[in-house]
């Protein structure tokens, strides 16, 4: 318990004092939360704007300092000018480069950016100026928060516009390796690793053009869902195969090897490499499928026992990321019809 003594009067000068028991100090230690907000909770994470933007936003800061100095009419027009700018940026630049934010990845960043920059001030700039105004705007009207969701729908989906147009790239030449099917066959071999090598140049261009633009966890998030969706593609043709000989298999292996090992490497948000490996060996946390394509590339090189192994009466890490339906019809494609097949097929349940 905490016993508080009378409060002195006013100006009595007493300090006041507390008795607190010996037990309850010890058990006040237990109670502070061990989750601490960081430093940069409420930061906007680095990346690159435009400097017309930080003209923009210079102006607005400015026009509203000059109106917590002026008379109550001036002040008004002053701040309902600031909130025109913004009307009109939200309005004009999306139209006007309409066509350059389709074209250019890397200008659909910075618009990305641009937008959740402006938002991001939106958020506190009445708050900072709204005692220094006059009635009624310093009684709640002086406020930009209103604007926030549409700068932040602006900017996502212009960028989201971008990754479905980068996505349907990366499945349009996913579609010249002829469903991965006969890979056991020179020429098939040679256009499914050309689609391959394609896609891993685009990523990796890709890559390039947003590094150190977006912000990090955004630049790994969107990389991550673009490999992700060329892994998924490509384990649903392999999983949908009906026969895989063993020269196919090895072929299959090889092509997917490639990804396994240039994957990582379009995970360069930073300029400098040595920064970027820890964005590289986390590439799990970014691409959702990225386990279940290693443990597709395991199943293409493993015998039945091996396959039967990894499954563990559906508790092993086979089991973990595919399902019963998946796993037989691969084993039904790697395998010929045979007794041992049948054993191996009856465990997987």
């Amino acid at each position: 318990k905490v016993s508080v003594q009378k409060l002195p009067s006013p100006g009595s000068g007493d300090r006041l004092k507390m008795q607190v028991s010996k037990t309850v100090h010890n058990e006040s230690v237990s109670l502070e939360t061990e989750n601490k907000l960081g430093q940069h909770t409420f930061s906007l994470p680095t990346c690159r704007i435009s400097e017309s933007v930080q003209k923009l936003m210079d102006l607005a800061y400015q026009t509203l300092t000059e109106a917590a100095s002026s008379g109550n009419q001036c002040a008004t027009q002053l701040f309902y000018t600031v909130r025109n700018i913004f009307h009109l940026f939200y309005d004009v630049v999306p139209t006007y480069h309409k066509d350059n934010l389709q074209k250019l990845p890397q200008l659909t960043a910075i618009h990305h950016n641009n937008c959740m920059f402006i938002a991001h001030h939106l958020l506190t700039m009445g708050h900072q100026f709204r005692h220094h105004l006059p009635s009624p705007l310093c009684d709640g009207a002086a406020t930009f928060v209103d604007l926030v969701p549409g700068f932040r729908r602006l900017g996502t989906d212009s960028f989201l516009a971008q990754m479905r147009l980068q996505k349907e790239e990366l499945l349009e030449r996913l579609s010249s390796a002829k469903n991965f099917a006969s890979c056991d066959v020179e020429e098939n071999y040679v256009a499914a690793k050309k689609a391959i090598l394609q896609i891993i140049h685009q990523l990796k261009r890709l890559g390039n053009v947003w590094q150190d633009v977006l912000p990090v966890h955004i630049y790994c998030k969107a990389m991550g869902t673009l490999l992700n969706t060329v892994i998924t593609e490509i384990i649903s043709k392999i999983t949908a195969l009906e026969d895989i000989s063993a020269e196919d298999g090895n072929k299959l292996y090889t092509l997917c090897n490639i990804i396994i090992e240039e994957g990582p490497q379009v995970f360069t948000p930073l300029p400098e490499e040595n920064q970027n490996k820890k964005y590289q060996e986390e590439v799990p946390v970014f691409v959702p499928k990225w386990m279940k394509f290693k443990e597709l590339l395991i199943v293409l090189q493993a015998s039945l026992q091996e396959i039967v192994d990894r499954w563990t009466d559906g508790h092993g890490p086979l089991a973990v990321e595919f399902s019963t339906v998946e796993v037989k019809s691969l084993i039904r494609a790697l395998f010929q019809n045979t007794g041992r097949r049948a054993a191996a097929l009856a465990k997987i349940r």
